[in-house]
């Protein structure tokens, strides 16, 4: 049997670059649906308002309070002390306001819905519900049906609210119609039906083909329907109309990256970055596909070239540092890596890079220390806890690698990497058939699982069980070709094996 290289197996998953790009992706940069971020001040205009004149219009309403007297506003300035309330977050005193202006003005519509939209954004969504109902009745404009639509999409009645948004649409003003469109898209998207989300974005689109949220959307909806090609087609078709469009650049690199294609993601992004050249998303993408394609000392400038329009952050010092860590620049990779956690002391990417720098360095026992920091701060990534056990099996701690073995396939019983650790640590025990015994059970826990399989071919050899080896090598090979250099790393012997000799041959390996 013969040991496995020094350098740690587990795959590293450059997670510290896919945190960048979720972060920094512009479309995905909102949570909620927009018009539950209005659903307070649908037409208000902060920059607009004159502070000081509402700030004297609360002042006097205070006190007519304190004094116990009735004073008279009109509704423009019940509005103004209303909404000054609620964007201080008083919302209790704006509820007593529309109260009080109830009895000089019983029927306006403008404080019922005013009313509503407080009580939705306090959490009483059915109060709200039964005061926009009545409103309704009286008057049906698009603020009545946008905030009915908010409240249904919260209590996740989303044909309800797209129905209404439908009717809001229909109505045909124009100041909404982006933000209508985009509300319809999410509520499909909150049923999954993706389709139907990115045809609707796709005739938003084509009215308003400036709409940079609109784009980011439909390009996430190609994403998660996994429409790569039908994504690079539509952006392509879309830049030939509108070749100054950074957005459709930027999304249709990204596709390009998606497939592969990274040379046509390259120049994807150098247009984008031509037409605007501070938008940053582009640089963080162009750096990881210039790091996909080992031209590291190139992503390093990429990432730095970021610095001349904004700070920094704990992520991009982390990925600098995979960068040189990837050259083999161990001390520059440590380097960022510490820069990376003095940016962000609980940032866990760094840490873990700071483990396996130093593991690079021969000093496995330090490194150990930065992984189970990573860990700490983040216990449910299995990936971390998977370098943990590699390091723990290099300094030969046996008992705390099986323990934390048990402990990763018990809690994440669909991960491949996690069973063949776990076996790998029998097998490096000389105990063949507990490991073939661990090997099964995670081969039916992860049916799909090539590397399992082809694990099984290893210790199904040492057992002494060559047919039944090299019939489940056949049958992997046929399906998995590639998968044969992973066996051959991990257990080198497999060359003196007459069949697997003549499967690398007729497969070109």
């Amino acid at each position: 049997m013969v040991e496995k290289s020094n350098t740690t197996s587990v795959k590293r998953l450059d997670s510290s670059l896919k945190k960048i790009m979720l972060s920094m992706n512009p479309s995905r940069q909102y949570d909620i649906p927009l018009s539950n971020l209005k659903i307070l001040f649908y037409c208000m205009n902060e920059e607009n308002r004159d502070q000081h004149y509402a700030q004297d219009l609360v002042q006097r309403y205070e006190k007519m309070l304190a004094d116990n007297e009735s004073y008279y506003f009109d509704i423009d300035q019940f509005e103004e002390i209303i909404d000054y309330y609620c964007v201080n977050n008083k919302f209790k005193r704006a509820l007593h306001v529309i109260e009080y202006a109830y009895m000089l003005f019983p029927e306006n519509t403008t404080l019922m819905l005013r009313e509503a939209q407080i009580l939705s954004g306090m959490g009483h969504l059915n109060k709200a519900l039964q005061r926009l109902r009545i409103l309704e009745q009286m008057e049906q404009n698009e603020e009545v049906l946008l905030t009915m639509a908010s409240i249904y999409s919260q209590q996740r009645e989303h044909r309800k609210a797209i129905t209404l948004l439908q009717k809001a649409l229909a109505l045909g003003g124009a100041e909404y119609e982006d933000e209508i469109y985009m509300e319809i898209a999410l509520e499909y998207e909150n049923m999954e039906r993706f389709d139907k989300a990115q045809e609707v974005l796709q005739e938003a689109i084509a009215k308003r083909p400036e709409n940079e949220i609109l784009l980011y959307e439909l390009a996430y909806c190609f994403d998660i329907n996994d429409r790569t090609a039908e994504s690079i087609e539509y952006y392509e078709a879309f830049i030939e109309q509108h070749p100054y469009s950074f957005p459709a650049w930027y999304n249709l690199a990204n596709s390009y990256q998606k497939i592969g294609q990274l040379s046509s993601a390259l120049d994807a992004y150098d247009y984008c970055l031509a037409i605007q050249n501070d938008f940053t998303p582009a640089y963080y993408n162009k750096a990881h596909t210039l790091f996909k394609m080992d031209r590291f000392q190139e992503a390093i400038a990429v990432f730095e070239e970021t610095y001349n329009y904004e700070q920094p952050q704990a992520p991009v010092y982390c990925h600098i540092g995979e960068c040189f860590e990837k050259m083999n620049q161990l001390d520059k990779a440590l380097f960022y890596y510490k820069k990376s956690i003095q940016t962000d002391e609980f940032y866990a990417d760094a840490y873990l890079g700071m483990g396996v720098a130093l593991d690079l360095k021969e000093n496995t026992r330090e490194g150990l220390t930065y992984i189970q920091r990573a860990i700490e701060l983040d216990p449910e990534n299995a990936d971390y806890s998977l370098f943990e056990v590699e390091f723990l099996k290099k300094l030969e701690l046996w008992p705390e690698a099986e323990a934390l073995t048990e402990s990763l396939i018990s809690r994440f019983p669909d991960n491949e990497d996690a069973w063949l650790e776990h076996s790998d640590i029998f097998f490096q025990r000389a105990d063949v058939d507990k490991a073939l015994e661990i090997i099964n059970t995670g081969w039916q826990k992860c049916p799909q699982s090539h590397e399992i399989g082809y694990r099984k071919v290893v210790y199904l050899l040492e057992a002494g069980k060559k047919s039944e080896a090299e019939e489940l090598l056949l049958r992997l090979s046929q399906s998995n070709p590639d998968g044969m250099l992973d066996i051959e790393e991990y257990y080198p012997e497999i060359k003196n094996n007459t069949l697997f000799a003549e499967l690398y041959i007729k497969n070109k390996l």
